[in-house]
């Protein structure tokens, strides 16, 4: 005889309310953020202690080696020359890593599926206040909260709302493809093209470059057969080129990139956003060789950075690279940058056996790495705690694809 579902304990339906109000506030303030991740966490916590389940966080895939790397990480405060206090930043920051494996162990994955939903909802609201901007229907307060976190953020704050944008409607059209109802699919469908809508409205470019890399990541795990998997490829770069014609901002802002790139001088002088990127990579490249197999220590960057620049330029003023694998190279050395490259891995191989439930958190792994590469998407919290957050809940959904799991 088949065994009904229990009822949902009252910590699990506390849970499934505190996630559905933390996935509106991945687009809020770093208070909001905070509160939304570590509660979750905590909550998740405490669901494996009351059924005894705390072992299974250690059961998650590679999350033996993020202890590791983190473990890394603290050791290289002994040799660290960067101030106490911004040494003991990166580390708690890096610590926070450590909590997304106790959502995906133990978060419901229908609850985790609900929460996605709303963080979709949350990315069509706020697309259709960039789309209602455009148009000249909204006077945006630059002092109210809302407009600070998505319509007008300033530095990396702006680059977060490009990302999440993207994921809102990818994720959006990964719900639509899992609903059973038409008017569900049709809703879901629309909160994506809305997502996307502001995505292709604002103007920075993390979020367009890793769309299309997420939408490819889908189609190539969904698709069973050679032939299936070629048609899902070719109508990703039909939508892309399709929304490359349509969208002028999308198109103005890589050929400003590429200007960047062809003017660019090696020098402390140079000012564009992605002639500083290729500066900061040349001199972090330096810092690597002097300390190649354990680093110079967390927090080192900023410290090696502000002796080797100008002072009164712009590129004087940045925190990080740019680019997070770099990052773990200069402060952990070669050995960090294995293990957590290992993590990882882990992370993206697990989440494409988990089947069509780990769709979801294949493309938000491929997002972040992806990401990785020209934003310090670990290290600066405003990115790493609603990606750490969405990528938990992508990881319980996947938890009931995988074989001799519990679904619930």
């Amino acid at each position: 005889m088949q065994t009904l579902p229990s009822a949902p304990t009252a910590d699990e339906r506390l849970l499934r309310w505190f996630a559905l109000l933390a996935a509106w506030a991945c687009y809020a303030q770093i208070g909001a953020k905070y509160i939304a991740y570590v509660g979750c966490a905590l909550l998740c916590l405490n669901l494996l202690r009351q059924r005894g389940r705390g072992a299974a966080y250690w059961q998650e895939p590679g999350v033996r080696w993020l202890a590791a790397f983190l473990v890394l990480m603290l050791l290289s405060s002994a040799w660290s020359q960067a101030p106490w206090n911004r040494v003991a930043a990166h580390v708690w920051t890096y610590s926070l890593l450590a909590l997304m494996p106790l959502i995906v162990a133990a978060c419901p994955p229908r609850v985790a599926e609900q929460a996605l939903g709303h963080f979709v909802a949350a990315s069509a609201v706020v697309g259709l206040l960039f789309l209602m901007r455009s148009q000249g229907l909204l006077a945006t307060d630059p002092a109210a909260l809302i407009w600070m976190a998505t319509l007008e953020a300033t530095g990396n704050q702006r680059v977060v709302t490009s990302l999440l944008l993207a994921v809102g409607a990818v994720l959006g059209l990964w719900l639509a493809s899992r609903q059973t109802m038409l008017h569900w699919r049709v809703l879901a469908s629309l909160a994506a093209l809305m997502a996307a809508a502001g995505l292709v409205l604002q103007d920075r470019r993390t979020g367009m470059v890793v769309l299309p890399v997420m939408l490819f990541a889908w189609a190539l795990s969904s698709q069973r057969g050679l032939l299936r998997k070629t048609a899902g490829l070719l109508a990703v770069v039909l939508a892309a080129a399709l929304g490359w014609q349509a969208s002028d901002t999308v198109r103005l802002r890589f050929a400003e990139g590429v200007a960047e790139l062809r003017h660019y001088q090696s020098n402390d002088q140079v000012a564009t956003s992605w002639g500083q990127r290729v500066r900061m990579l040349e001199l972090t490249s330096q810092m690597v060789r002097e300390k190649p197999l354990l680093g110079h220590g967390a927090g080192s960057w900023q410290t090696l950075w502000q002796a080797r620049v100008t002072p009164q330029t712009a590129l004087a003023v940045h925190t990080t690279p740019h680019n997070e694998f770099m990052l773990f190279t200069v402060q952990a050395g070669a050995l960090g940058l294995l293990l957590f490259l290992t993590w990882l891995g882990m992370m993206i191989v697990g989440a494409a056996r988990s089947g069509p439930a780990g769709a979801a958190a294949l493309m938000l792994w491929t997002a972040i790495a992806l990401s990785a590469l020209f934003n310090a998407v670990f290290r600066d919290v405003r990115f790493a705690l609603p990606l750490m957050l969405l990528v938990g809940w992508a990881g319980a959904v996947a938890r009931s694809g995988r074989a001799g799991m519990d679904p619930r």
